[in-house]
């Protein structure tokens, strides 16, 4: 009696009870249990009084002797965690706090949960074919574990096991090894209630945890350990598919496809990158899309797939190591492209001097364009020429046809990926019109209907006109404006070509420079 759990909180208990339609009450007193003998009696107020009651218990605790307040949330949430029996058709249990009857509380099993947001949830019994160990009582587990959005509280962090509606053993994952970042996000609970029938009583005097030492409690531990293991991986899984599709349409890229297009080396080492960059826990969904982006546009370098190969034998990279990856990768990129960008300065001040001196095309500008094709635009770093749409070219636009000024028509064809660019040069002091503009899109159409007739060809056009200097009337504007935004036309003068050449290295040469001088700091 001296153990009964209400004396500590409370002097004087009453305890009320309906069954049958018969009333029952009797109280219990801590003074008088106190100064009594051995033999102390409870008092009995009511004996098997006939009433239209509804049946049910009612225990009324008065001469408390706490002093704080109490926090109705915190008890019903405090019954939620240690029984699964609020969910029963016939057991309801609410909270009535300082007579307050409008708002009573409602004890239910999902209060444990409360404010969890789901993310991914497993039902038990599992399929046995999940689980690689056989166990007898696999059918009779029965619950439910969840993975959050966010870290669960580590009050309920881990699997909680209920045996006949009663705490047993509190939230864990039964396995010494569940230390990773993961975990953090799952919480559930498990129905064991077979363990009542076994023969020896595994359960803790506190019934807060198993006597994992028993024969019968080793295999369930086993067992309960290699379903978490496996609900770990498939989590994990689950959200590398989520996060594929998310990062594939924040940065515009078909993972999967770029991964299958790649040699079988570097496919494999590229999915080690992208696997780790979307599997860690600390890199936001925006910043992995941007990783992933930079990996695929860095596959372009042998340098840098030398430079990564290193960690193909690595199971795993934090977020930490992988961004510690790139930053070092950074400032080799940089490095390398500073080395390219001021060898390209100096090129440019010789393609400058051809300009100056009003160069011919044939015999000095195009030789030129095809050695260093970059200066006309980034997207061609090698030049190929492609001498049979040259030639289909002079056929189909004789030179009879336009003005003496134009005659003697030269053409640079090449192709780079899914582009294939259509170049005409006219000489430096040459004044470029609407014309010309038409002119250049003629050709453009001509090859594109060609390209498209020839599947092992890319279907992309895209047509320069080079000039000297570009006429300043309403009309020619309009038409450079519409195919430039088409991305189809481009009409652009020597100098032009000069200033965004030079600016677009300057770029690579001044961020070496702050990256230098950042790790040097």
């Amino acid at each position: 009696m001296e153990n009964f759990p209400f004396f500590g909180i409370a002097s004087n208990i009453q305890v009320e009870t309906v069954r049958d339609s018969k009333k029952n009450v009797f109280e219990l007193n801590w003074g008088k249990l106190k100064s009594s003998d051995e033999n102390y009696q409870p008092e009995i107020i009511t004996k098997d009084e006939q009433t239209t009651d509804a049946s049910g218990t009612k225990i009324t605790l008065t001469q408390i002797k706490r002093k704080s307040p109490f926090d109705p949330y915190g008890i019903a949430y405090s019954l939620a965690k240690t029984f699964t029996v609020f969910d029963e058709p016939d057991f309801k249990t609410e909270l009535i706090h300082n007579d307050d009857f409008d708002n009573p509380i409602q004890v239910k099993n999902e209060l444990r949960f409360e404010n969890i947001a789901t993310e991914f949830e497993w039902v038990f019994p599992l399929e046995k074919n999940l689980i690689e160990l056989e166990y007898d009582y696999s059918n009779h587990i029965k619950g439910k574990v969840i993975s959050s959005k966010s870290p669960v509280p580590t009050k309920i962090n881990g699997v909680t096991l209920f045996s006949r509606g009663k705490l047993v053993n509190e939230p864990e994952f039964f396995n010494d090894k569940a230390s990773s970042f993961g975990y953090s996000y799952l919480t559930g609970w498990l129905d064991i209630d077979f363990i009542d029938d076994w023969e020896n009583d595994v359960i803790s005097t506190n019934r807060k945890s198993l006597n994992w030492e028993d024969d019968e409690t080793s295999k369930l531990k086993d067992y309960l350990g290699l379903c978490v293991k496996y609900i770990y991986k498939d989590q994990r899984k689950k959200r590398k598919e989520r996060q594929v599709k998310l990062v594939s349409e924040i940065a515009n890229i078909n993972i999967e496809d770029w991964q299958k297009s790649l040699p079988k080396h570097e496919g494999k080492l590229a999915r080690k990158l992208t696997d780790s960059i979307l599997s860690s826990e600390g890199i936001p969904t925006q910043k992995q899309a941007e990783l992933v982006k930079f990996v695929k546009d860095s596959f372009q370098f042998e340098s840098f797939k030398t430079f990564a190969s290193d960690l193909e034998n690595v199971d795993s990279l934090d977020s930490g190591k992988i961004i510690e990856l790139f930053k070092e990768w950074e400032y080799i990129e940089a490095r390398e492209m500073y080395k390219l960008a001021t060898g390209r300065i100096q090129t440019i001040k010789t393609f400058e001097n051809l300009i100056a001196k009003n160069a011919l095309e044939v015999q000095e500008i195009h030789p030129f364009f095809e050695k260093f094709p970059w200066i006309l635009d980034p997207r061609i770093n090698m030049f190929r020429h492609e001498a049979q749409y040259v030639k289909l070219l002079k056929e189909e636009f004789l030179e009879t046809d336009l003005e003496p000024v134009n005659r003697r028509i030269d053409f640079l064809c090449t192709s780079v990926s899914n582009h294939r660019f259509v170049i005409e040069i006219k000489r430096p002091n040459h004044r470029i019109t609407d014309k010309d503009i038409n002119q250049a899109k003629d050709y453009r159409t001509f090859i594109e209907d060609r390209c498209n007739t020839d599947s092992k060809h890319p279907n992309k056009v895209i047509a320069y006109l080079v000039g000297g200097r570009i006429s300043d009337d309403r009309k020619t504007k309009d038409e450079i404006d519409s195919m430039r935004q088409t991305d189809k036309v481009y009409a652009v003068t020597f100098n032009q070509l000069l200033t965004d050449a030079k600016n677009y290295h300057l770029e690579f040469i001044d961020k070496y420079d702050k990256l230098e001088i950042s790790k040097n700091s």
